[in-house]
């Protein structure tokens, strides 16, 4: 039996990858958005339970992003859930503020924040459509403002602002049965995290699906860590 609808977006790669395949297998619907499709668009992998549809998506780029709703429209009227996974870490880590470039705070925040943003805005009439609408904004523990662990500027901050929008989504769509949180991975080993990260992206993203599957209107607005749980990390 089908779960429903998922749409991630940065699916080529890392966590979004691991997400994609977990999701399947627990027998979704998945709509995989990346910012290059290889080979034909559409049915990518199917079994009884699930199939997968790619999508080309570029989330910092407001033309393509249109594009691909008006693509995924053609196959779907409902989506039940959202994650915001797509996401970029421009500056060497831990940079200090005199040698950070204006560049990598305008691409942090085209990705991270506008980018959520923009896939939310046309996401929206298709999440209002499921009996239990969910959105999952992929967040980190770099964007807590409480508990400030080393620099990370520019995705620090784009993070901490991509988390401000969860906690102004969380509080307008309450009303409407829309589920909306953040949600930290951990450090997990991938291409963003490096391989010095303590987290296999396969056993994150099995307990990831795990708390997606299990989100509750009442966690709406909270700050969550891959379980479930809402002390781990401080905004």
């Amino acid at each position: 039996m089908s779960r429903g609808t998922i749409l991630i977006t940065g699916t080529s790669r890392g966590i979004g990858a691991s997400l994609l395949d977990i999701c399947l297998g627990q027998g979704w619907n998945v709509i995989a958005c990346q910012r290059k499709v290889k080979g034909e668009i559409g049915t990518l992998r199917s079994n009884c339970d699930s199939s997968c549809h790619e999508i080309e998506l570029d989330v910092s780029r407001e033309d393509l992003v249109q594009k691909a709703f008006r693509s995924i429209a053609q196959s779907f009227s409902r989506i039940d859930v959202l994650v915001n996974n797509a996401g970029v870490f421009p500056e060497p880590t831990d940079t200090p503020f005199e040698s950070l470039k204006p560049s990598w705070f305008h691409e942090a925040f085209s990705v991270n924040l506008l980018g959520t943003a923009m896939v939310t805005q046309a996401c929206l009439p298709f999440l209002k459509k499921s009996s239990n609408g969910r959105i999952v904004n992929i967040s980190s523990g770099a964007s807590s403002i409480t508990k400030r662990e080393g620099r990370r500027y520019c995705y620090g901050a784009s993070k901490a602002a991509q988390n401000h929008m969860t906690r102004g989504l969380a509080n307008e769509f309450f009303d409407q049965n829309l589920t909306v949180v953040a949600l930290s991975p951990g450090w997990v080993s991938t291409d963003m995290g490096g391989s010095q990260a303590d987290l296999d992206s396969k056993e994150v993203a099995t307990q990831m699906e795990k708390t997606i599957r299990q989100l509750t209107l009442q966690q709406s607005g909270q700050f969550l860590d891959r379980f479930g749980q809402s002390d781990t990390y401080l905004w």
